[in-house]
């Protein structure tokens, strides 16, 4: 973020890693007036310098962000999700990026250790999940937590959520009309499905799309943590949000 200047109207989708649809969901609520659907030519990393305010999206932890950001009256985005389901999908995703260079895969024994002694590559999942969560008590109208679980049970009240923090409140007219159309453009069954995402590759980071792209369901961890893997993880999430306020429910 060297010699980033950030206004007040801009808006910072930030989340740890793989937690989420938060960059196809605000473009489609920001965008849900144009008859353009850029996202069906477009890997939604690519879509989200092109809206009408300034998005970023970043993964840096809140006390990690310069000072000139966390006071500038932007808006923050947070999405969160349960870690056990969180480790599973950051652990698929990283054998893809590795088995493509021929190496065998990184074991989930050593993706657990990993998760559990912080030692990722945003920092401690922990620290990164409670930073945004206090601040969103601190300064409710500047930052949204929301959860990725939430986003799955409930999609239609926190898309109206998330559109009213945006400033993009729905229509009374045609509001669930209009939410449903949000959910769809930015489903990951719609989005996999595109030639875009099977095949292309990233501008920016030169990633094939399809990497991004797996289950995007809630509780998948059940078909790949043991019970010990699962309990010493509930153990540590235990420890690490007491006092907080805070439950990450499967």
């Amino acid at each position: 973020m060297s010699g980033f200047e950030p206004r007040n109207d801009d808006v910072l989708l930030t989340s740890f890693t793989k937690t989420g649809r938060l960059k196809a969901l605000c473009y489609n609520i920001l965008d849900k007036e144009a008859g353009e659907d850029l996202l069906a030519k477009k890997n939604p990393h690519e879509v989200v310098p092109t809206l009408e305010n300034t998005f970023l999206k970043d993964q840096l932890a809140y006390s990690c962000l310069p000072e000139v950001v966390r006071e500038s009256g932007c808006k923050f985005v947070y999405l969160a999700r349960n870690p056990k389901d969180t480790v599973v999908s950051m652990w698929h995703f990283y054998n893809k990026l590795l088995t493509r260079g021929g190496p065998e895969p990184f074991p989930l024994e050593g993706a657990v250790e990993s998760f559990c002694s912080g030692v990722l590559p945003f920092g401690p999942f922990y620290e990164h999940v409670v930073g945004y969560w206090e601040e969103s008590w601190r300064r409710p109208e500047e930052v949204l937590f929301l959860k990725y679980e939430d986003l799955w049970r409930e999609s239609k009240e926190q898309v109206k959520k998330l559109a009213s923090f945006l400033g993009k409140s729905f229509s009374q007219l045609d509001g669930d009309g209009e939410v449903e159309k949000v959910l769809w453009r930015s489903s990951l069954d719609r989005l996999k499905e595109l030639e875009v995402n099977k095949s292309g590759v990233g501008e920016l980071n030169h990633v094939p799309n399809a990497t991004f792209f797996r289950r995007g369901t809630v509780g998948d961890w059940k078909n790949h943590l043991t019970s010990q893997m699962a309990q010493r993880i509930d153990h540590l999430t235990e420890s690490k949000l007491q006092g907080t306020g805070l439950s990450l429910d499967d």
